[in-house]
């Protein structure tokens, strides 16, 4: 394979020995042969153009991805606002009703209705009893079973006197 000067050096037909310096980068530069030099130069030029777009990828990629963001906050930013004006609704119909029950409830009202509705008379005097002994818990009275025969007296029935006195003992 040629390189790029020799290829040169056929198009103009010439060998490079014949030829003088001057003429030899005037067919250079007529032909395009670029130097060492030059095609570092274009390199770092492409270098910087491919940082650029990149860059700029980047750059656009990185917008969408915080505009992306910021949908998403005001998105859930509404869902707050809906939630807090639903939860504020609760509370005020929460005071409305317990304002109905507490007029519901209001003991001249119910006074009221049992008077008028139902008919009921306030009594003209109150009499109160005297508290009573409640006698023995149902536990007391079951332990006091246990202290008397468990058995039946007699054949297996139970007499009359037997059962009523157990049956005083429990409603004591």
């Amino acid at each position: 394979m040629a390189t790029r000067a020799e290829h040169a050096r056929q198009l103009a037909g010439t060998t490079t020995r014949s030829r003088t310096p001057a003429r030899q980068e005037e067919l250079e530069r007529q032909l395009g042969l670029l130097d060492h030099q030059q095609l570092q130069a274009r390199a770092k030029r492409r270098q910087f153009r491919v940082l650029v777009v990149l860059s700029g990828i980047f750059l656009a990629a990185a917008l969408v991805v915080v505009a992306g963001g910021r949908a998403l906050l005001a998105g859930d930013q509404v869902r707050a606002d809906s939630l807090q004006a639903g939860v504020a609704s609760a509370l005020s119909t929460e005071q409305n009703l317990l304002l109905q029950r507490a007029e519901l409830e209001a003991p001249a009202r119910v006074l009221a209705i049992a008077e008028r509705r139902l008919k009921m008379v306030t009594p003209s005097s109150v009499v109160y009893l005297a508290p009573v002994n409640p006698g023995e818990s149902v536990a007391q009275a079951h332990r006091g079973l246990g202290a008397v025969s468990s058995r039946p007296s007699g054949r297996g029935r139970r007499t009359a006197s037997s059962s009523s006195a157990r049956v005083r003992r429990s409603h004591r």
